[in-house]
């Protein structure tokens, strides 16, 4: 074992014992680990693998910490009130058995069927972790992990820059082969960078959710212009650094929750004010406009440099990402539409079971032959569940959208920071769809995997926040009229 790794080893189990002995903490301490890892990893001999489990260790510490202490992470609470959302997740659970099983007598191999177990399995029980975390510590805790996600990603994302600067320190660059871009446009070779993190791709995700959770954080507790310029500044570095990875991607997700965000307050703005929903629809407004016309200011110099064979120059990202908007479609059909019908073509009806177009298989003996359908998020679920599953996951969304409507419409009613609060969140997910769409070979990351099912986890809970507040208006009110019941005599 070298030093590296024995350091490494050291401050995991340091993270490991301190979830396990305080289970609030998780979710902060899980996104220490996020962020260490990738850094710990780039400087340990052969860059192990292993490294990308750290997180999943400090999050199951947590997980065991809080059921030590009696904390049900079983999604009973929610299906024992709605049973039609319990259906489809059978079903679910039933395909899972029967794939992991297929996936085993086609590969032969444990590992690669653990592996793909992990990402189905996992989210269920991270869903409920922030799910009770947010019953039991109520918005607290999640301010307090969206602001040190903003913090400490924001930090990371900075070395992302200090990169494209020239700064080539051997904590930054991709983990294996570096990623170069080829801009058909203009024929210009673009290098991607990803800093602190293990890939570009990764960077681009945190760059892009980043920027969303300060818009949510400044929308939480009271929309105003001045509010919302200020978050739309901070958004446009965020993605202006993003923008540096080579993924345009980061600008269209982030479009996608400025514009799910203002159709949402236009739909319940009736106990939002006219002032918000006005706000919103103008944000998303305001934010392509700026970026397009930044995209238009740079371009002027692009043409200059176009016979070079390989250029760092901004802006040739920046008209990269330009373009990505008027790419939708295609993209859509190439990598959402077509890895369905090679998975269908190469492996029939049952596909090839659990794992083979998971992230990492290619460690495990798999990942060559299915690599072609595991590029797009349809592809995958058809890959490794069948055309079944791409219907029995269908059901799921649908689902799970009808019971988020009926908790944002709750929430506007009740509790007007908290609808924001869901409001924001619903976004977030909707980007993410967008993305997982055409891109999933990111989604395989295990953090990325627990960030969204917190996210949801968040949302399942706002009901049970927005009943604790009218509870605690009750009783304040009930209290304020005490003195004008109960007058004490005088003699």
């Amino acid at each position: 074992m070298t030093n590296e790794l024995a350091i490494s080893l050291a401050l995991l189990g340091v993270l490991f014992f301190w979830a396990l002995a305080n289970w609030h903490a998780g979710l902060l301490l899980c996104l220490a680990t996020a962020i260490m890892q990738d850094p710990l990893r780039k400087l340990t001999p052969d860059q192990p693998i292993v490294f990308v489990g750290f997180v999943v260790a400090v999050f199951g510490a947590a997980c065991l910490g809080a059921l030590v202490r009696g904390v049900s992470l079983y999604p009973n609470h929610i299906f024992r009130q709605h049973r039609w959302l319990a259906t489809p997740f059978l079903f679910l659970f039933l395909l899972i058995i029967a794939q992991a099983m297929n996936s085993y007598l086609r590969f032969d191999n444990l590992m690669l069927t653990a592996l793909g177990v992990l990402t189905y399995v996992m989210p269920l029980f991270s869903t409920m972790f922030a799910y009770q975390l947010a019953c039991r510590q109520g918005e607290l805790r999640i301010r307090q992990f969206m602001k040190w996600y903003v913090i400490l990603i924001g930090l990371a994302l900075t070395t992302v820059y200090l990169e494209f600067s020239g700064y080539h320190w051997s904590v930054f660059g991709q983990v294996g082969t570096g990623l170069v871009i080829y801009d058909r446009a203009t024929g210009s070779i673009l290098p991607s960078f990803s800093g602190l993190f293990r890939a570009s791709e990764i960077a681009a995700w945190h760059a892009m959710t980043a920027a969303c959770v300060v818009v949510l954080l400044i929308f939480w507790r009271k929309a105003s212009l001045p509010r919302l310029l200020i978050a739309l500044g901070f958004a446009a570095v965020l993605i202006g650094i993003g923008i540096l990875t080579g993924r345009r991607k980061v600008v269209i997700e982030f479009v996608v929750f400025l514009s799910t965000l203002s159709m949402l307050w236009v739909i319940f703005g009736g106990h939002l004010g006219r002032v918000g929903t006005i706000g919103s629809v103008a944000g998303a407004a305001v934010t392509y406009a700026f970026y397009a016309l930044f995209a238009a200011g740079l371009q002027e110099g692009v043409s200059a440099v176009h016979d070079k064979p390989e250029t760092s120059i901004y802006a040739h990202y920046v008209q990269h990402s330009e373009k990505a908007f008027g790419q939708v479609p295609a993209r859509f059909v190439e990598l959402g539409i077509a890895p369905v019908m090679w998975a269908y073509d190469s492996y029939g009806l049952a596909g090839a079971g659990l794992g083979a177009g998971t992230q990492g298989a290619q460690y495990f003996g798999s990942g060559g032959a299915t690599g072609g359908a595991a590029e797009g998020g349809l592809g995958k679920i058809t890959l490794e569940l069948g055309i079944p599953g791409l219907f029995v996951m269908a059901w799921i969304t649908i689902s799970i959208c009808r019971y988020l409507w009926g908790v944002m419409r709750f929430a506007s009613q009740y509790s007007p920071s908290l609808a924001r609060l869901s409001f924001g969140l619903c976004s977030l997910l909707a980007a993410n769809i967008a993305g997982f769409s055409v891109a999933t070979q990111l989604y395989g990351d295990l953090f990325v995997l627990l960030t969204l099912s917190w996210t949801l986890g968040f949302l399942l809970a706002v009901p049970v926040m927005v009943e604790r507040q009218v509870r605690a208006r009750q009783q304040l009110a009930t209290v304020q009229r005490g003195p004008a019941i109960f007058q004490p005599r005088t003699v």
